[in-house]
């Protein structure tokens, strides 16, 4: 069936024709983009009208860094707990988890929860203790609220094989009561890969249903096109086998994993066979042909795992991940292989440490190869924003600070320095970290950063084509224009008519993905005729 959207308000962010009245969409696509009459005049008979009401419509949103298995599992599944709970109040939430019903019959139920935040607790209250009292006998793991960090319990620690003996893995830590070797079950960084190596897979349709859920919450706030920014075998299953039922609303350009066991949720020689099979995983709207790397860990306390520069300008290698001369190696064999890798970064330091590494590759491959991405972007040094440009590299930023009261962040993201550097910007969400994916709140911030503001235009266009065209498919999403994809979004406002500290607030009233309708708000502002042409 075709559809008719008529009398709106249509930014196309297509420079030759910014503004449209109507669109007639047929076969997913968008057939005609123009006035009233020229939609009416061409719809065919059958055609479903829809009355826009002078609403605002504008292109889906490309979300260029999000979790979506991840954000299912922990908003939908795993226990959810109280922000800055107390030692009681987690353990009341953690009994009523429903991890039994997670895993197939037979197999012993780990209790996954999240996320605690350590500064609620007193001094030495942050302690496998409380939970060996509560679970004895089943393992408990628990993140943090940075997602890098966990606290498990004693049975957990036991089944990984980890022990007051243990020595602290590179690039992690395994965290001590005071004065003594004893652990606290407190684990930084790379040290919850053998405590999640040891946890159970979910059973398959828990996964599928957690990307489900996450893409419905994605149409929610008009978001149609991703790049999932942890594409871990049991993600890219769930992405294939809804895709292949028709049930993937979705353009999902996927990051497979390398190396990062805890995001990656697998082992590295699993990582790396899924790496090697990633064109059997593809799917019509699942592109595999995509790498994340983490360099750094996380800006945030108490562990602050992020690299940093030193007082002399140099890099501090303390919370490097990934050494200099495998970060190359690895690179350089991607670039070769035409895959674009996104790196992880978090600061200063792991910034310049991936810049310097693609210019090394840039050096041996030649210019011409896949434009990479450094993501988050919250520091980079003064000295390095020209680099991004000469390099062909995406600076993706992902400002959940106007999400979240981010510790340290109120400086972060210079939007403007790295756009007058002549780089390429994309914007995500992050979600996972975020209590949703919503960028409209994103949206408004970056028109409120001082002197690092974008205008509108600028930032509309990054959260559309611009994020299309950085994963290749500009030629089919992220305008409204004829022979497009029929990715659109209806609003309730005005984004260009309203005070900027109205755009944060702004609700989609409808998502319309490939031509088909696949979120209408409750109380939808526009009004729908299934009637024939000529009785319009």
């Amino acid at each position: 069936m075709s559809t008719a959207l008529l009398n709106g308000r249509i930014y196309t962010v297509d420079p030759a024709i910014p503004w449209s009245e109507a669109v007639l969409i047929d076969n997913g696509t968008f057939t005609v983009v123009g006035t009233d009459a020229e939609v009416r005049a061409a719809a065919p008979d059958g055609t479903e009208f829809v009355d826009l009401g002078g609403r605002m419509a504008m292109p889906g949103l490309h979300d260029a860094h999000t979790h979506l298995l991840f954000s299912g599992l922990k908003f939908r599944y795993e226990a959810r707990l109280p922000s800055g709970g107390t030692q009681a109040e987690i353990v009341h939430d953690l009994h009523h988890c429903r991890c039994a019903e997670l895993v197939e019959d037979g197999i012993e139920p780990w209790i996954v929860g999240g996320e605690f935040l350590p500064a609620a607790f007193t001094e030495g209250e942050l302690d496998r203790a409380f939970l060996d009292d509560a679970f004895p006998d089943q393992p408990v793991f628990l993140y943090d609220y940075t997602i890098h960090h966990a606290l498990v319990n004693s049975k957990a620690l036991e089944i990984a094989g980890l022990s007051d003996d243990s020595i602290d893995p590179p690039g992690g830590r395994l965290i001590r009561r005071p004065g003594t070797n004893e652990l606290t079950g407190e684990l930084v960084e790379t040290a919850r890969w053998p405590v999640m190596r040891a946890m159970p897979d979910y059973r398959a349709e828990v996964y599928r249903d957690a990307v489900a859920w996450a893409a419905s919450v994605c149409h929610r706030y008009g978001i149609t096109s991703v790049q999932e920014a942890s594409a871990s075998p049991q993600a890219l299953a769930a992405y294939r086998d809804l895709d292949r039922a028709g049930a993937l609303n979705l353009h999902v350009a996927a990051h497979l994993v390398w190396r990062e066991e805890g995001f990656g949720m697998a082992t590295t020689a699993e990582l790396d066979r899924t790496i090697a099979e990633r064109e059997s995983l593809a799917s019509e709207h699942l592109d595999t042909g995509r790498i994340k790397i983490w360099l750094d860990g996380s800006p945030l306390p108490p562990h602050m795992t992020q690299a940093d520069l030193d007082t002399h300008g140099n890099i501090d290698a303390t919370n490097i991940l990934v050494a200099e001369d495998q970060l190359i190696e690895v690179l350089s064999r991607f670039d070769a292989a035409g895959l674009s890798v996104k790196i992880h970064c978090a600061d200063e330091g792991s910034v310049r440490a991936a810049l310097d590494a693609f210019e090394a590759v840039r050096r041996s491959n030649g210019p011409h190869g896949p434009a990479h991405e450094i993501a988050h972007c919250p520091f980079i040094h003064d000295d390095d924003y020209k680099r991004f440009g000469q390099l062909n590299l995406v600076a993706e930023m992902s400002p959940a600070i106007w999400h979240l009261d981010l510790p340290g962040h109120g400086e972060a993201f210079k939007f403007r320095r790295i756009l007058d550097a002549g780089a390429t910007m994309t914007i995500g969400s992050d979600w996972i970290i975020t209590p949703n994916p919503n960028l409209f709140p994103a949206l408004q911030g970056m028109l409120q950063h001082g002197h690092e503001s974008v205008d509108l235009p600028t930032a509309v266009q990054l959260l559309t084509v611009g994020g299309a065209r950085v994963v290749g498919r500009d030629r089919m999403q992220g305008t409204i224009a004829t022979g497009k994809a029929a990715d659109l979004i209806v609003l309730d406002r005005n984004i260009f008519e309203i005070p900027t500290e109205q755009i944060g607030d702004t609700q989609v009233l409808r998502t319309i993905f490939e031509g088909r309708t696949v979120f209408e708000s409750d109380n939808p502002a526009s009004t729908t005729e299934k009637d024939h042409h000529d009785q319009f």
